[in-house]
């Protein structure tokens, strides 16, 4: 249990690891020690009792009755890589900050079903989306006016209408819009209940890919395992 609520406090508070060794009465260096040691037992465990999303380059629709998908990308703010070609590609021109993003599908509830890899901030969401074979079944997938274009190789997908130039949209586009809108903030409030973790809300002192990737797996494990239990996914923090 200590070393539960050690790791879990870790991933909550995004502490400096000296003084979280200080907490702990340990060094600095078995802090890291325990961090890399603890991060794959908890995501293991997450992944027994089965609240891990389906992660990497393929997504296949589980059999679990949903109404609908949700499809975006969500970013974390990370160091500055001291490289300057490295500094330009981990630039979010949207974010104005260094970061790292994934592409997630959740369904109506906020359970995310599926992360992809970990992308630097400079890539455009359709190219991640480019990157994923996804497969559907016959349940519409709703999306925002970054993956414009989806809809040729994902026939279920559902867009938002994009105002012409110099004209404006329909009431019924204005309406159909709306209806988008509502739905899709499910997927906003699901991100909003995996950065709980300030590890992920703000900028996270982990330097290596691998371990920012586990991190973010197990902020989402986290996330679907509070709303398995029919906990609030909304961010109250």
């Amino acid at each position: 249990k200590a070393k539960l609520d050690f790791i879990l406090m870790y991933l909550k508070e995004n502490p400096n690891q000296s003084y979280h060794g200080y907490l702990h009465h340990i060094s600095q260096s078995k802090v890291s020690e325990w961090v890399s040691y603890l991060l794959p037992v908890l995501e293991e465990s997450l992944a027994k009792m089965c609240v891990m999303p389906q992660s990497g380059y393929y997504y296949q629709q589980s059999d679990k009755e949903v109404d609908y998908l949700l499809v975006d990308v969500t970013e974390r703010q990370v160091v500055r890589d001291v490289d300057p070609d490295n500094q330009k590609e981990f630039y979010s021109g949207k974010k104005k900050l260094h970061t790292m993003k994934n592409l997630a599908i959740t369904d109506q509830d906020g359970y995310i079903e599926f992360i992809s890899e970990s992308y630097m901030g400079a890539v455009h969401d359709k190219v991640i989306w480019d990157q994923i074979e996804i497969k559907l079944k016959d349940h519409n997938l709703l999306a925002d006016l970054g993956f414009v274009g989806i809809e040729k190789s994902c026939p279920n997908a559902i867009l938002p209408f994009k105002k012409p130039p110099k004209d404006e949209l329909t009431l019924l586009q204005k309406q159909i819009n709306q209806a988008i809108g509502s739905a899709r903030v499910r997927i906003d409030h699901a991100f909003s209940g995996v950065k709980r973790l300030k590890i992920i809300r703000n900028k996270i002192r982990l330097k290596t890919y691998q371990v920012r990737d586990q991190v973010f797996r197990i902020a989402v494990g986290l996330h679907n395992l509070r709303t398995k239990r029919g906990k609030p996914i909304i961010n109250l923090t």
